[in-house]
């Protein structure tokens, strides 16, 4: 059950928007002045707020604007109901970044229709926005398994090599020369490795790859064979 907050003075009308919702099985949550619309808005956290303009305590400008700086508000969908008709007055509430604004006494039908809009454009904005979460954390983990193949790759040859030197084994000038050229190569691997991802992630930062794409092109710019010695 969608919830909505209805912050308006005048008691009739506060009933009979409050009697309409319900009917349409929303939760209404009324108050009747701001200051105690922005305290049940971060209590109950709506799906969507219808607010009066002109009220006593503080004015519905004051509450959008105090709800608008808080991260667990900003987002809901913001209505205006007002009885004023002064054009001035509407876009003012849209330039504070209000959703929509309804002149009163308004058609029950448009009240409807506009709630159930703003309502399905949110939940669509929001599952976009949960949708490039996700797939940022994918190719956050993809680009960690390969930045840790790549660094543990040089590491554990050249942890190898090293064990080989340690063994009482004797060995010839030639094993000597293979061992140290190799982990000359694991040392070049390594740094070569961390000099692609230092480049990779200030092309990134600076908006080159987009979401979705980033660990593809980290795949491709990464994966260089080793380097010559």
């Amino acid at each position: 059950m969608k919830k909505i907050l209805l912050i308006e003075d005048n008691y009739d009308i506060r009933e009979n928007i409050t009697e309409l919702l319900e009917l349409e099985n929303y939760k209404v949550y009324a108050a009747e002045n701001g200051k105690i619309g922005i305290d049940l808005a971060l209590k109950v956290i709506p799906d969507l707020i219808l607010c009066d303009i002109t009220m006593p305590v503080l004015d519905g400008c004051s509450v959008f604007f105090n709800l608008n700086k808080n991260p667990y508000t900003a987002g809901i969908p913001f209505i205006f109901l007002t009885a004023k008709t002064d054009i001035a007055d509407k876009q003012m509430g849209l330039n504070l970044g209000a959703d929509d604004y309804l002149f009163k006494p308004f058609d029950d039908q448009i009240l409807l229709a506009t709630i159930k809009t703003r309502i399905s454009k949110n939940e669509i904005a929001k599952e976009q926005i949960n949708n490039e979460r996700l797939t940022y954390i994918k190719e956050l983990e993809d680009m960690l398994n390969m930045i840790s193949h790549n660094i543990r790759k040089p590491v554990c040859t050249f942890l190898g090599l090293m064990q080989l030197i340690e063994t009482d084994t004797p060995l010839s000038d030639a094993e000597q020369k293979k061992i140290l050229e190799s982990s000359k190569l694991s040392a070049l691997e390594l740094d070569d490795f961390t000099k692609q991802l230092t480049t990779f992630l200030q092309e990134t930062k600076q908006g080159k790859y987009k979401t979705g794409h980033i660990s593809a092109c980290a795949m491709g710019k990464l994966s260089s064979s080793s380097p010559e010695i």
